[in-house]
Formats: structure tokens, C-alpha cells, sequence
């Protein structure tokens, strides 16, 4: 499904929700593709740097950079792939692709590329486990004490 979100593009896969999320645009338009059965929840997600002031020349000549007066912004489309979750709180940067089948934990920044078949945490969000062994652990807790779920 496509759909236009406050006059800027939001691309959302099929079965995908997405709870009480930011998306953070500028004037000159940023993307945000989110993939199938993916789930956000409550994170913010930045399609520029939000800084107020850059002031490096060497950037007016870079093709991902907007001058706006004397204001110079960084920014790049965010892709977020299929099968994903992203919990609450996480910001995630310009420029970021998070890879299918991942979990990105509540309160993490994403400030590069993730893996697919993953589970970062923290701040930089960082990898750690596959997300075989995860799926496994919580495989063994429902069979151990179903109760808890």
C-alpha cells in the first residue's frame, strides 16, 4: 500500500503496522520505506539529521545534501525491510537500511545499516544474536511455561 503522509512519501508494505511513530521530514521531501509484516512502535524516524547548521562548504556539492539559505541538512531515505520489528522508543538515522527478519530492541539508535536476520540493541545499536538463536530461546520459554505468554 502507498500512502501520502503529511505531503511527503511513506511507502508501508502489506501487514505492516505502525504505532504511534514520528516521521520526521523536511521541506525538500524524504522517503521512508517500510516492508511486509513489519511492525514499528513508537520510534522516531529521521529522514534528515534535524541538525540546524551545517556549515561545511565541501557539502554544497554533495547530491544528498539540500541548502536551505544558509542552512545545509544531510539526507537520505530510510529502508526498513520485510518482517521486522522496531520497538518503542528507537531513533533511527538518514541513510539507514535494516535488513529483513530483524529486531531492532525498544530504546535503540540506528545510526548505520543493519543485518538481516538479526537482534540489535543499544545506543549505538549494536548486533547480538542471529535471529535463529532468539527465536529458538523464546521457542524453549513457551514450551517450559506457556503461562508466561
Amino acid at each position: 500500500m502507498r500512502f501520502k503522509l503529511s505531503k511527503q512519501n511513506v511507502q508501508l508494505g502489506e501487514n505492516s503496522i505502525v504505532y504511534n511513530t514520528k516521521f520526521s521530514f523536511s521541506s525538500k521531501g524524504d522517503h521512508f520505506y517500510i516492508g511486509n509484516n513489519t511492525t514499528i512502535t513508537g520510534a522516531t524516524l529521521l529522514g534528515h539529521d534535524a541538525s540546524p547548521c551545517v556549515f561545511l562548504d565541501a557539502l554544497v556539492l554533495k547530491p544528498d545534501v539540500w541548502a536551505v539559505g544558509s542552512r545545509k541538512s544531510f539526507r537520505d531515505p530510510i529502508h526498513i525491510g520485510d518482517n521486522v520489528f522496531v520497538g518503542h522508543g528507537c531513533i533511527i538515522l538518514p541513510g539507514v537500511v535494516i535488513g529483513d527478519n530483524t529486531i531492532v530492541a525498544a530504546g535503540s539508535v540506528v545510526t548505520k545499516n543493519l543485518d538481516s536476520d538479526s537482534v540489535y540493541v543499544g545506543n549505538p545499536a549494536r548486533k547480538i544474536k542471529h535471529i535463529d538463536n532468539y527465536i529458538q530461546k523464546y521457542k524453549s520459554i513457551l514450551s517450559d511455561s506457556p503461562e508466561k505468554f
